[in-house]
C-alpha cells in the first residue's frame, strides 16, 4: 500500500512537469509568432544583417571600422565592397571618431548608424553600397528599428538622465528620406528620490521609517539576548536538580586567618629572589674609537659659486 502512494505521487508530479514544459512551449511559440508577425523590428543593435531576395549579407567590422557588403557566389561568399566609416589610424581623439552600432536591409537598402561621444549619423546605400542619403544628428545613438506600416525609422541612445528618440520619415523611400518634419524627445528616467520627494516633501515618512526600523532592530535584539540568558538560567538549574556538578565562577579567596606560616614564608623567599634577581652587578666597558675625517671638497658649497673678475 505504501508503494502504490509514491509511485501515484511520482506518476502526478511527472504529468505536472509536463503540463508546465508543454504550456512554457506554448507561450514561446506564440511570442514568436507575434515577433514574425510584428511590423517592425525590436530596438536592438544588430551586427550583421542578410537580404532574403538576393542573399546579400551587410555587416560590421569592428577591427576595421567598417562596412562590409558580400555577394552569394558558387563556393559561398565573396566580400564585394568595404565601406570606411571614419579613418582611425594615426588619431588620438577617440571620442570623436564615429564607429558603427547597428547594421540593416530594409527595402533593397543598407541602413547602418555610426555614433561618437556627442553625434550620430545615418546612412542610406544601395545593395551595391552607394550612399544615397544621410542624416546627422545631436547625441549618441546605439540601435534603430523601421516600422514597416508607418515607414518610420526610429533612431534610439541612452544617456546618464534616460533617452534619445528620434525618428525619421521614409514614406518617399530611403532615397528621399524627410528629416525636416522628424520628431525627437528624450525621456528623463524618473529617480526614486523625486519619487519619494512627490509621496513625502518633508521628509517625514522616512525619517519615521528610519527611526522605526533602528528602534524595531535595537527590541529584537534585546529579546533574544533575555531569551539566551533565561534559557542559560534554566539549564543551570536543572543541571543543580538533578546533582550534577555546576562549575561556579566565583574564585575562593582565602582570609588571613586560613593562611599558615609555611605559605608565609614561601612568599617571603620569592620576593626575596626576585628583587636580588633585578640587581645583579654587571661590568659596563664603554669603548670610543676616534676616527679620523678625511676632508674631501666634492660636495663643497664653494666651488659651486662663479668667479666674477673686477
Amino acid at each position: 500500500m505504501k508503494h502504490m502512494m509514491i509511485l501515484k505521487v511520482a506518476i502526478l508530479s511527472l504529468c505536472f512537469i509536463f503540463s508546465f514544459g508543454v504550456n512554457a512551449q506554448k507561450e514561446q511559440m506564440n511570442v514568436s509568432v507575434q515577433a514574425e508577425t510584428a511590423s517592425y523590428d525590436p530596438l536592438i543593435p544588430q551586427k550583421f544583417a542578410v537580404d532574403s531576395e538576393t542573399q546579400t549579407i551587410a555587416l560590421i567590422n569592428k577591427n576595421e571600422n567598417t562596412i562590409e557588403i558580400l555577394n552569394r557566389i558558387d563556393s559561398g561568399y565573396e566580400r564585394t565592397k568595404v565601406i570606411l566609416v571614419d579613418e582611425v589610424a594615426g588619431r588620438h581623439d577617440s571620442y570623436a571618431i564615429y564607429s558603427p552600432q547597428s547594421v540593416a536591409i530594409y527595402e533593397d537598402h543598407i541602413v547602418y548608424l555610426a555614433s561618437n561621444r556627442d553625434s550620430s549619423f545615418v546612412r542610406m546605400l544601395t545593395l551595391s553600397g552607394e550612399q544615397k542619403e544621410e542624416h546627422r544628428f545631436g547625441g549618441a545613438a546605439s540601435a534603430f528599428s523601421y516600422d514597416v506600416k508607418t515607414k518610420m525609422l526610429y533612431i534610439a541612445g541612452d544617456n546618464s538622465m534616460g533617452y534619445n528618440v528620434f525618428a525619421i520619415d521614409a514614406k518617399d523611400g530611403f532615397e528621399h528620406i524627410n528629416v525636416a518634419n522628424s520628431p525627437s524627445f528624450t525621456y528623463v528616467k524618473p529617480r526614486k528620490a523625486d519619487e519619494i520627494k512627490k509621496h513625502d516633501p518633508f521628509g517625514l515618512g522616512l525619517a519615521m521609517v528610519a527611526m522605526t526600523t533602528v528602534f524595531m532592530a535595537l527590541i529584537v535584539i534585546s529579546l533574544v539576548m533575555i531569551g539566551l540568558s533565561n534559557s542559560l538560567r534554566s539549564i543551570k538549574d536543572r543541571k543543580a536538580k538533578r546533582g550534577e556538578p555546576v562549575i561556579k565562577s566565583a574564585p575562593i579567596h582565602k582570609t588571613v586567618e586560613t593562611i599558615s606560616g609555611e605559605e608565609y614564608a614561601a612568599i617571603a623567599a620569592a620576593l626575596y629572589m626576585y628583587n636580588e634577581d633585578l640587581h645583579d652587578e654587571e661590568n659596563t666597558i664603554l669603548t670610543i674609537n676616534k676616527v679620523a675625517k678625511v676632508y674631501s671638497p666634492w660636495s663643497s658649497k664653494m666651488y659651486n659659486m662663479n668667479v666674477y673678475k673686477r
